[in-house]
């Protein structure tokens, strides 16, 4: 009985999730429901309407909260008596399938008779090509492949016209041998053991092999079997998943492949939410995968600052072919560079489905370019401070010497008295020329050498600085106050500190002489981290449109003094060398402060070398 109702649940359950167990007349069981997933859920609502079916003698119809449950009587027609119930559930949505329901309604008038010949005598199951039993419908109709297997030998007793339409073996050829004949090599040991395992008397469920087709190729075969223990038959019943198997080897390729590339790979529906996400995208992102799916794309773009990249929109995302780039937040916080190659996924009808988008991490690239940029910067001011340069020193050059052979020229014909004013003359053009010249040599110096930080008495690099200037003019009227604060020793590239100061002091010198009261500050501050330089005068101050360019190659904020405009720039360029910053504030008539923030390099110095230092 029990094989009976194995046959007629294999050929019912695309439509009905469970047939329950039928019970003698009077013995009413509690339905046991059995879901896919194994769970079993006792129903005792089932007792009222397998009674309501035992009284009316009719098939019943109940609807429950999520499931309908379908009762039919199993009767004695002679006796007109109802000796069981068979009972079926089905979820609340699924369609009723009238042909099932009439395969149904056969099994339960005919079913009795089985039932009352099991009670009086022991059924012989015809097993040859006469079987005819009142389910054969059910058997040679399915489109399963079913059939009934002697467990002794494992030979085909029965098989319905499905093993012939799959495997395109007549029923004949298939029957003459035994099953392992037809399955594959290397699944034979498992499907034997399965087999004995049947005949054991355990219930075999989704059990998978290969059976080899007329066409030289294999199908993959889905098993469910159980044993007649009375009959020492097998009942089985497979079914042909080969497309199904190949759909998923083919799935589990491209997940695979999805899983391996480096490439970041999501894949966003038509309402803009992120369905599918591989591997990278985790990586690339720092989020699991159970916060981004089914989130909207927006997670992606969290954090990022559109205003300093572009305004990205969904909607400028989610295009056919697009090229996106922009700037992301990782989970950790990070901002990372992106960029996004987009198109569109189209089902079989050309309908869009969603979008593909491969999302390339581009940081590394993007610090790239931004580095090239400022060397083509730096490199394009370069060639315009060159041109300048070499107009400037060209003119600047010749026009001092011009004028010594001018006044060579009037000193051949002049008197003496003459010739030493014109000496005079000649001298201030030398020492213009000089400067200039020396200029030059600082300017290539800080473009050419490498830096060598040693220890430097910044204290007495002062004092030398200054000293260069008591033979000029006005020297003595000019007011010197030094203010030096050393907390620490200071190491830095003593040259350039004094190409610094010298430039400096020498502004502040020739500014300072023009006005009355003339005054010099010296402010020096000296910690484990940096020096901090401060120059200022009380002298004529620069206008404020001009402060902006004066570290400019060759500007002139002013023409009271004839500098050669390269003083500044090249404090400026020395600074940067140094890795330091400088500032300036000036008021025109009133004065000027130079301030100048230079990194000690004492920390990075091994320490015997600080150790021979304090020494």
């Amino acid at each position: 009985m029990e094989s009976l109702l194995y046959f007629a649940q294999e050929y019912l359950e695309s439509s009905y999730c469970v047939i329950c167990k039928v019970g003698e007349y009077g013995d009413v069981y509690h339905c046991v429901s059995r879901y896919d997933q194994g769970k079993k859920v006792t129903m005792p609502s089932l007792e009222q309407i397998i009674t309501k079916t035992i009284e009316t003698k009719e098939m019943v119809i109940a609807q429950e909260d999520t499931h309908e449950i379908i009762c039919l009587p199993i009767k004695n027609i002679q006796l007109n008596k109802v000796m069981g119930v068979l009972s079926f559930v089905q979820q609340k949505d699924t369609e009723y399938d009238f042909f099932a329901m009439e395969q149904v309604a056969i099994i339960g008038e005919n079913l009795m008779d089985v039932l009352h010949q099991k009670n009086t005598t022991k059924v012989q199951l015809p097993v040859n090509n006469s079987f005819n039993l009142s389910f054969k419908p059910f058997f040679t109709d399915s489109y399963n492949l079913c059939c009934i297997t002697d467990s002794d030998s494992g030979d085909y007793l029965f098989m319905n016209q499905s093993w012939e339409r799959t495997l395109g073996y007549s029923i004949e050829e298939l029957k003459a041998y035994n099953f392992s004949n037809w399955v594959h090599p290397d699944d034979i040991n498992e499907t034997i053991k399965v087999f004995q395992d049947v005949c054991d008397g355990k219930v075999i469920r989704s059990f998978i092999n290969r059976y080899r087709t007329k066409w030289g190729d294999y199908k993959y075969l889905e098993w469910d079997a159980t044993l007649d223990e009375d009959r020492r038959v097998i009942y089985a019943v497979a079914r042909d998943i080969t497309s199904q198997h190949e759909n998923h080897e083919k799935l589990f390729f491209q997940s695979t492949i999805l899983k391996a590339v480096q490439d970041s790979i999501l894949v966003i529906d038509l309402e803009g939410k992120i369905s599918y996400i591989n591997d990278a995208v985790i990586s690339l992102t720092g989020y699991p995968k159970n916060y981004l799916m089914g989130r909207p794309l927006d997670v992606i773009l969290k954090g990022v600052d559109r205003s300093k990249t572009i305004n990205v929109e969904v909607s400028d995302f989610l295009k056919d072919d697009n090229y996106i780039e922009f700037q992301i937040e990782r989970r950790d916080g990070e901002h990372i560079w992106i960029e996004v190659r987009t198109s569109v996924l189209e089902d079989v009808y050309g309908d869009a489905i969603g979008f593909l988008g491969i999302i390339k991490d581009i940081t590394h690239r993007k610090k790239y370019e931004d580095t090239l940029m400022k060397r083509n910067e730096e490199l394009s001011k370069a060639n315009k401070e060159l041109d300048n340069f070499v107009y400037r020193v060209s003119h600047d050059l010749r026009a001092p010497i011009t004028s010594a052979l001018g006044l060579i020229e009037l000193c051949m014909e002049a008197s003496l008295e003459e010739v030493k004013e014109y000496l005079k003359l000649q001298q201030r053009s030398l020492v213009k020329l000089d400067d200039f010249i020396r200029d030059i040599l600082n300017y290539s110096r800080n473009n050419r050498m490498e830096l060598k930080p040693n220890r430097v008495e910044i204290k007495d690099l002062i004092d030398v600085t200054l000293e260069q200037y008591k033979f000029i003019s006005n020297y003595k009227l000019v007011k010197i106050t030094k203010e030096i604060n050393i907390e620490n020793h200071l190491y830095c590239d003593e040259s350039r500190l004094a190409v610094i100061l010298n430039n400096l002091i020498s502004n502040a010198y020739k500014f300072t002489t023009l006005v009355p009261n003339p005054e010099i500050k010296v402010e020096v501050n000296v910690s484990p981290n940096d020096l901090v330089l401060v120059i200022e005068d009380n002298g004529i101050g620069i206008k404020n449109d001009h402060i902006s360019k004066i570290f400019d190659m060759f500007y002139r904020a002013t023409d009271v003094n004839n500098g050669s405009g390269l003083g500044l720039y090249i404090v400026r360029e020395a600074v940067k060398r140094l890795g330091g910053e400088i500032s300036v504030e000036s008021i025109l008539n009133e004065g000027t402060k130079f301030k100048i923030t230079i990194p000690n390099l004492w920390s990075i110095f091994p320490k015997e070398i600080k150790e021979k230092a304090t020494n």
